[in-house]
């Protein structure tokens, strides 16, 4: 079944772009356009907040490529699923595309491939936030004791109730322009979610502090947007592993 995503299409020819965005709209997904690689950085500064990139890979002004890696070392779209494709692309190319975790499809592309291939984005994408946190969860708590399962349990309920309101306070701090109170609620949640193992909400929550210390707290879209996508995959995993703390152990056989 295919998922509803916001998409942006990043295609330098109008009526590959066009093409592309109306039938990703007919297929239900929530399509935003950029014909360059500066309109692309435009639109995901200001205007659009995606949860996958499907992007031409060689563009005048600008590959695909060189999207991806500037993506991939800004902490808000690090993680952001990417799509390339392209006509006439060599091995080192489609090699380049999958270093940067980006999934590869040649043109012309059918309408089946494209929201397969989304799909498969969003749900590897997924499994791998799930996994980081769950990890970093295991490695701080000993989870063979029944107390410390217990405390877990609880501390990650409590978590999963308040920290939504504290995503609100972020939102409004920023809306308002108000570093202080950027930097303020920031460092709340960074800190609870670093305590419990949440280690990728924490370092957003980190830049977006630092930056509101330095009096230049960013544009409130992008951030609120990275923040949400990693508070809910937080709130999902805590929950999950809060039912699973509260069970009792198995004996060992």
């Amino acid at each position: 079944m295919t998922q509803v995503a916001k998409v942006l299409v990043v295609e330098d020819e109008d009526v590959t772009r066009l093409m592309l965005e109306s039938r990703l709209h007919l297929a239900g997904h929530r399509v935003r356009g950029a014909g360059s690689m500066e309109e692309a950085h435009a639109v995901l500064e200001h205007v659009f907040t995606p949860d996958v990139v499907i992007t031409d890979m060689f563009m005048p002004g600008g590959s695909g490529l060189s999207l991806a890696s500037s993506l991939r070392r800004d902490p808000l779209w690090a993680d952001l699923p990417l799509i390339f494709l392209s006509g006439r692309a060599l091995p080192g190319d489609v090699a380049a595309g999958a270093a940067l975790n980006a999934a590869y499809l040649a043109k012309p592309v059918s309408m089946t491939a494209l929201t397969a291939a989304i799909d498969t984005a969003l749900e590897d994408t997924a499994a791998a936030r799930d996994g980081v946190v769950r990890d970093q969860v295991g490695d701080l708590w000993d989870l063979d004791d029944e107390d410390e399962r217990r405390l877990h349990a609880e501390l990650l309920g409590t978590f999963v109730g308040w920290a939504p309101d504290g995503l609100v306070a972020i939102e409004e701090a920023l809306h308002a322009g108000d570093a202080v109170a950027v930097e303020e609620t920031a460092h709340k949640l960074r800190g609870s979610a670093a305590t419990l193992g949440a280690g990728p909400l924490a370092e957003l929550c980190s830049t977006l502090e630092e930056a509101a210390r330095a009096g230049q707290p960013p544009t409130p879209g992008p951030v609120i947007g990275a923040l949400r996508r990693e508070l809910e995959v937080t709130c999902r995993v805590f929950t999950e592993l809060a039912a699973e703390l509260a069970a009792p152990l198995t004996p060992a056989a």
